[in-house]
């Protein structure tokens, strides 16, 4: 429920940049959209339940910078190429490592971390926990670090 929260919000009032480091995900819904109030906020018109990449191509073509960490698994590749083919040109970038075990989420004036990758075990199955953290400097020094760390590498 936070992270749908935050993900409306970022499409109302989206961040200049945005990061998603974790060492799992999967293209997973993550808006409850069973009564369509959010199909106005959809990427290509598409109505239902918006998935992680939906909410990210939709953020990208209203001009956020997606950057993307994730660990050097299989797994992951499957939601890379879907951001790859529909993010708008020049706004995701991507970087993976084999030993990538971090869970952020970060925002412009916010960070979500945890315990919590971005798939359905991890949305639904397993016991986890995040800490939402709402300060424009904190969401800055996370930028910041993952910045230094992995630079900009557009893909």
């Amino acid at each position: 429920e936070v992270l749908g929260a935050l993900l409306a919000s970022e499409l109302v009032h989206p961040s200049r940049e945005l990061w998603l480091v974790s060492g799992w995900v999967s293209d997973v819904p993550v808006i409850a959209n069973s009564m369509g109030e959010f199909d106005d906020l959809l990427v290509d018109g598409n109505t239902g339940t918006p998935t992680l990449s939906d909410v990210l191509v939709r953020l990208s073509r209203q001009g956020t910078r997606i950057k993307v960490a994730v660990r050097e698994e299989p797994h992951n590749e499957a939601f890379l190429e879907l951001l790859r083919r529909r993010c708008a040109p020049g706004l995701l970038s991507v970087h993976t490592s084999p030993d990538l075990h971090e869970k952020v989420l970060c925002g412009d004036d916010w960070v979500m971390k945890g315990s919590m990758n971005f798939t359905w075990s991890g949305l639904n199955l397993h016991e986890e926990s995040i800490e939402l953290v709402v300060d424009a400097t904190e969401a800055a020094n996370h930028r910041l670090q993952f910045s230094v760390r992995w630079g900009v590498d557009d893909s």
